[in-house]
């Protein structure tokens, strides 16, 4: 059973609003912008940013301050211990490049789902998401492909524990609605996602088995509507991202 964290430390979460300010930042800020943005005092800021500085999370340059490249570094670390990225990054490329069209792999946390790769093929489309980004699982192909492998009882804590946004009209946010088509999913391996994260864009995915329980992935192709649709969205494209998804499962499992 997943376990919903009952309190955060306001510090630690200054610290982190500090550094993700600087990151959607154009431009490097100054302690007085940023406090002002934070609704913080100038020597909390300053604090913070002196910690976050110390510690190489932060760069000054001048009077002002942007994040380093220390984040990338963690998370690029987490992402190759990782068995299924080090098996599945390859598989991905190929698929790119054999299909033209642009590959993700998706994994679970906690109750997101966050694309822990994505290979652009040259002439393909680019995803409006980003690799580490948590996004919600009801609202792509790869995220219903992972909820499908779930069991009903931790399909249910997610739904319960998830704000079902509905980005665009298309979006499922029923809860009965959204389970009868991951029975769907699960009788047939693939998910497909019309328009329900972005407009105009589809998308088409499979679960990965392997023998890590704790993560949880899925492997899809998404592209814009006017290249991916009919007989060659459901039969050609389809296809291709199920023998991925074997070949994948026989690296991992053996099977």
């Amino acid at each position: 059973m997943s376990e919903t964290p009952g309190y955060t430390i306001d510090s630690t979460e200054t610290s982190l609003d500090l550094l993700e300010t600087l990151v959607d930042s154009a431009d490097p800020m100054g302690v007085t912008a940023l406090a002002d943005r934070l609704g913080v005092s100038k020597s909390v800021a300053y604090n913070h940013l002196s910690t976050l500085r110390t510690r190489g999370y932060v760069i000054k340059r001048g009077d002002r301050y942007e994040p380093s490249l220390r984040s990338l570094d963690l998370g690029s670390r987490t992402r190759t211990a990782m068995p299924l990225y080090e098996s599945a990054r390859r598989h991905l490329d190929n698929l790119a490049a054999a299909s033209g069209e642009t590959t993700v792999l998706f994994v679970l946390e906690e109750n997101s789902g966050v694309p822990v790769y994505i290979a652009e093929a040259g002439e393909g489309w680019s995803p409006r998401f980003h690799e580490g980004q948590r996004l919600p699982l009801h609202v792509n192909a790869p995220g219903k492909a992972i909820l499908a492998s779930l069991s009903d009882e931790r399909v249910d804590e997610i739904l319960a524990a998830t704000d079902l946004v509905e980005p665009t009209s298309a979006t499922i946010t029923q809860h009965d609605e959204l389970k009868a088509a991951l029975r769907g999913v699960r009788e047939d391996t693939v998910a497909f996602c019309r328009g329900e994260q972005y407009e105009g864009i589809v998308g088409v995915a499979s679960p990965v088995t392997n023998n890590d329980v704790d993560r949880v992935a899925a492997l899809g192709i998404c592209g814009p509507v006017d290249r991916l649709n009919g007989r060659y969205l459901e039969e050609d494209i389809t296809g291709q991202v199920l023998s991925t998804a074997k070949s994948i499962q026989v690296d991992l499992t053996g099977q």
